[in-house]
């Protein structure tokens, strides 16, 4: 990591910008610079993505990073997140995601992507949020639930099988309390999701090519990132080698030459004839760290489950469970074949967190142009990197993945933050 990374990542994150784009109604979409295009109106995309990022903030083992002022004004965004949302949910629970600035929703056909988003952001409010806001998450999350068996793309079908599980979870850890019968039916849910993504992976994947579609497009690392949630509550070797084995083709896809992250660029996306180089975006750095730090607990709990990832003896000698060379395998202790070594998995989680935290050093100019894409004063994040340099608006999604990476970076567990 250069030294202008280093010394970018200490410090109190900054949520001025984030901020300067919220007023009364909600997250603004887009920016001049760095202020804010009114006329360009909202999303329930990025008030989504809000929501989320001040409930991680506002997680007890963030708070120790913030500043004394920073509780109450991520306290008071939640409310505004939480507004936007139950203003936008519509009473069939699904939810309208363009609204212009003279909050006239704008014409559209559903978005599936944005219906699983808005869902795993509610359940995650619902469990980690303080009491009175999880009430309002509590009543989002009831209605949108009304919808998931209709949500009919890959990613909002990833973010509902998340939220299936972190529910499940947090129900198991005594953080919620689970009204009667959504036991059943989230574990319904979850387990045809993981059915779905697991048929998608094998389907796709031949030739070289380990993905759960024909291109990586945008928002790539919450496939693997969802397929390792699961894991956590269905134990499924399959699931675990498949969020593994899909995270290591996507780093391998997002690494230059020069070893730094390259983000899929959104001018042509990733085939496996086509490599798109520009207008790297900053959610795609977000997302990959959120699938490497949950294949660090991944690897992390799978012991515990009685599950050993294997490597076959004439694989690399680094036997490295993110390996593509398709001899790793994820298996049950007692069903250990001849031939194969177990994979050392606390040293790899490790490896995972500081692949981790090579995805924040992106944002402070560990990248192709060697270019910071933040200013950490005011916490503003450039919308993507040209080959000319830094698109200099400043954007929700941009800030928005910029605060969560540095939240998921926080995380002492790397040994390097």
């Amino acid at each position: 990591m250069s030294s202008d990374a280093r010394n970018g990542r200490k410090g109190p994150p900054s949520f001025l910008h984030l901020r300067r784009l919220t007023d009364d109604t909600g997250l603004l979409e887009h920016a001049l610079g760095r202020i804010p295009r009114r006329r360009e109106g909202y999303t329930t995309d990025d008030n989504a993505r809000a929501l989320w990022t001040v409930t991680e903030w506002l997680d007890p083992k963030h708070r120790s990073r913030l500043r004394g002022e920073d509780v109450p004004l991520l306290r008071s965004l939640a409310d505004v997140y939480l507004a936007f949302l139950l203003w936008t949910q519509k009473d069939d629970g699904w939810f309208h995601n363009n609204i212009a600035y003279d909050r006239t929703p704008e014409p559209e056909s559903v978005s599936h992507d944005c219906q699983g988003r808005a869902l795993w952001s509610c359940a995650d409010a619902w469990i980690r949020l303080d009491e009175g806001r999880r009430k309002t998450a509590y009543v989002l999350l009831e209605k949108s639930l009304r919808t998931i068996d209709a949500i009919d793309s890959l990613r909002g079908r990833a973010y509902a099988m998340a939220a299936c599980a972190h529910l499940l979870e947090a129900a198991d850890a005594g953080a919620i309390e689970l009204p009667d019968g959504w036991t059943g039916e989230l574990r319904r849910h979850l387990e045809q999701f993981e059915r779905l993504l697991c048929g998608a992976f094998r389907h796709f994947s031949q030739d070289g090519w380990n993905w759960f579609e024909p291109a990586m497009t945008y928002g790539n690392g919450v496939l693997p990132w969802a397929m390792l949630r699961a894991f956590r509550v269905t134990k499924r070797t399959e699931t675990l080698e498949i969020g593994l084995d899909s995270l290591s083709s996507l780093q391998e896809a997002m690494t230059a030459e020069s070893g730094v992250y390259r983000p899929i660029g959104n001018e042509n996306w990733r085939t496996k004839e086509i490599v798109s180089y520009w207008d790297q975006q900053p959610l795609e750095m977000f997302k990959l760290a959120l699938a490497l730090e949950e294949a660090a607990v991944a690897l992390e709990s799978a012991p515990g489950e009685g599950v050993s990832l294997l490597v076959s003896a004439s694989s690399s000698s680094d036997a490295r469970p993110h390996s593509r060379s398709g001899t790793l395998t994820a298996e049950r202790t007692e069903d250990r074949a001849g031939g194969s070594r177990v994979v050392a998995l606390q040293e790899h989680a490790a490896a995972m967190r500081k692949a981790r935290d090579g995805c924040l050093d992106w944002f402070y100019g560990d990248n192709d142009l060697g270019v910071p894409m933040v200013d950490p004063a005011d916490g503003c994040c450039c919308d993507g990197l040209q080959a000319n340099g830094p698109n200099i608006n400043c954007g929700a999604e941009a800030v928005l993945s910029y605060l969560m990476t540095m939240a998921l970076c926080s995380d002492d567990r790397a040994g390097n933050a």
